[in-house]
């Protein structure tokens, strides 16, 4: 009998053993199931929030501004990164950038992530410019008449823009012929103007006339707190005497260094007697490169020559581009957009070696067809008593007609600003 109750006992003890080995089966079971489940509702919730509204609906913008994908964000939920971080907008069409919104689960383990398209479209509205009317135009008779030799235009976008005229020129009467001309960029733009050519005999040559300004005079008329005086010079000036520019008071030069077109520099004849004499007179100073130029290549290969040229010399003026044949500009066919992005890429070249770049630009040209004149210094032309130009500037070249002891013709005169 006492046999038979142990062994009942036994029994009970089994099964209660069984119903607990169930029961953690059964939990285990559940959690197996439903941590999946937490984690998977977990997910669809964080990625169900995440979001990203946009400021504008199809933006339509004009073609070479500048808009940062950041500034079209209204608002979002979770880790945003863009495809691009500026609209592309260098070409006219419709367009779009891709932003993902993420947001990391589990310390990483899961990173939910979801797309959002921003539509855009890039339009050119923006008319062609008349850089040269030809109003006033000489040609000599017998020659043949070509209507881009006599005026200039340009566009912020198309970079052959056409140009038609109506009216006729007999260059082979003497006389006066009224045109009128349009130009038209690939968006349909347009400008027209009217002007006039005159057939001539024979084209007088050019000579200055104008009064020179001594240099003495330049400084005494303008001397002011922070500003300082000097010239900017090239083979023009023929051989100078660097210690009696000194001793007139100019106190920086900035030197032609050569010309580049195609990419290719030609040293200027003078350079280095120019660069030497001024550095041994302790005269502070720049360089500036002319250029001929109409690609981004070409420019960054004429600023890598200038860095092997100079070889690692010290300079206390930046290093200088200096593009002005727009009285030419349609011949090189380049858009505003591809001159200024030619200067960008001189400039990061000059840079990328320790130098300082600056851009030369008239007054006329600096508030029409320069961009971005506030990211780097520039050195304005303006040949005027006060200048009225409204944008920031490091020199300001404010005559062509300078005279300096040291120097024999004429020079520019220069103030260079603290």
């Amino acid at each position: 009998m006492r046999s038979d109750r142990y062994k009942e006992q036994g029994i009970k003890k089994k099964s209660k053993k069984g119903r607990t080995l169930k029961v953690l089966l059964l939990l285990i079971l559940l959690l197996i199931v439903a941590i999946p489940g937490a984690v998977y509702y977990s997910y669809k919730t964080t990625l169900d929030s995440l979001s990203v509204e946009f400021k504008y609906d199809n933006l339509k913008t004009e073609i070479g501004d500048e808009h940062a994908m950041k500034d079209c964000i209204k608002s979002s939920v979770g880790d945003i990164t863009c495809s691009d971080d500026y609209l592309e907008t260098d070409t006219t069409g419709d367009k779009e950038i891709v932003c993902t919104a993420s947001k990391a689960m589990f310390g990483g383990l899961l990173n939910p992530t979801k797309e959002f398209t921003f539509k855009y479209s890039v339009e050119d509205k923006t008319d062609p410019i008349m850089l040269w009317s030809g109003d006033g135009a000489v040609v000599e008779k017998g020659t043949e008449f070509n209507i881009s030799d006599v005026i200039g235009y340009g566009d912020n976008a198309d970079p052959k823009p056409s140009v038609e005229y109506e009216g006729d020129v007999d260059t082979n009467t003497i006389g006066d012929y009224p045109l009128h001309v349009t130009v038209t960029d690939a968006s349909g733009n347009s400008i027209d103007w009217d002007f006039t050519v005159h057939v001539v005999e024979t084209i007088v040559p050019y000579e200055d006339s104008s009064e020179r300004w001594e240099f003495s005079d330049f400084v005494k008329e303008n001397d002011a707190e922070g500003r300082h005086f000097g010239i900017d010079v090239s083979n023009w000036q023929d051989d100078i005497d660097f210690e009696k520019v000194k001793k007139a008071g100019c106190e920086f030069v900035i030197i032609r260094i050569g010309y580049s077109e195609d990419g290719k520099v030609t040293m200027d004849k003078r350079f280095k007697q120019n660069f030497e004499g001024a550095r041994a007179a302790g005269i502070d100073t720049g360089i500036y490169l002319y250029s001929y130029d109409n690609t981004e290549d070409e420019a960054r290969s004429a600023a890598k020559w200038i860095i092997d040229q100079l070889d690692g010399a010290e300079l206390e003026l930046p290093i200088v581009f200096d593009w002005e044949d727009f009285g030419q500009f349609q011949t090189y066919e380049m858009s505003f957009i591809g001159l200024n992005k030619m200067y960008d890429a001189f400039a990061e070249e000059i840079e990328a070696a320790g130098y300082d770049s600056m851009l030369y630009g008239s007054k006329n040209y600096l508030e029409k067809i320069w961009t971005d004149t506030d990211v780097r210094p520039i050195w304005l032309a303006h040949y005027i008593d006060k200048t009225d130009y409204k944008g920031p500037y490091r020199i300001w070249q404010a005559s062509s007609s300078g005279k300096i002891d040291g120097i024999s013709g004429a020079v520019d005169l220069d103030i260079l600003y603290d």
